[in-house]
């Protein structure tokens, strides 16, 4: 009981420090304007700020079906796929990017029970596939946001 006192004070100290080294989807430092697919930028930003929101649920702790991360893989992929019709406007990183979270997105679809279980399982070699997968997805997503 003493320990789990003392993990919430650290919870609450770091949740008040307003600082956080959660990773982040986040714009590249240039303007949409410049961008090689303005009209895309809404939402491959909020496709982003939702794969950031998943982060905390994948720390191990079960979620309810509707927060399950999963569900948002269907929104990743048609963003994905609008992006891709588009990709002679990119540079060579984000047609690179596409392809990496292609593949991401593969080795994601048989972790629903790794995703609504907080990124966790019994089965070690699903945690290590489904980590591998979520980690390159994360990368690759926000490789293709900063170069669209």
């Amino acid at each position: 009981m003493r320990y789990s006192a003392i993990a919430l004070a650290f919870v609450l100290v770091g949740c008040s420090t307003g600082t956080t080294s959660l990773p982040t989807i986040t714009p590249a430092p240039t303007s949409s304007s410049a961008s090689p697919l303005p009209e895309l930028q809404p939402r491959l930003d909020a496709i982003g700020t939702l794969l950031t929101a998943c982060i905390p649920r994948l720390r191990g702790e079960p979620v309810d079906q509707m927060d399950n991360c999963a569900h948002l893989m269907p929104d990743v992929t048609g963003v994905v796929d609008e992006v891709e019709k588009q990709s002679d406007k990119l540079p060579p990183t984000g047609r690179s990017a596409i392809e990496q979270v292609r593949r991401s997105l593969t080795g994601i679809a048989p972790c629903e029970p790794w995703f609504a279980a907080g990124g966790a399982s019994a089965d070690g070699q699903l945690n290590a596939r489904c980590k591998e997968a979520w980690d390159g997805l994360f990368k690759g997503y926000n490789a293709l946001r900063n170069s669209a």
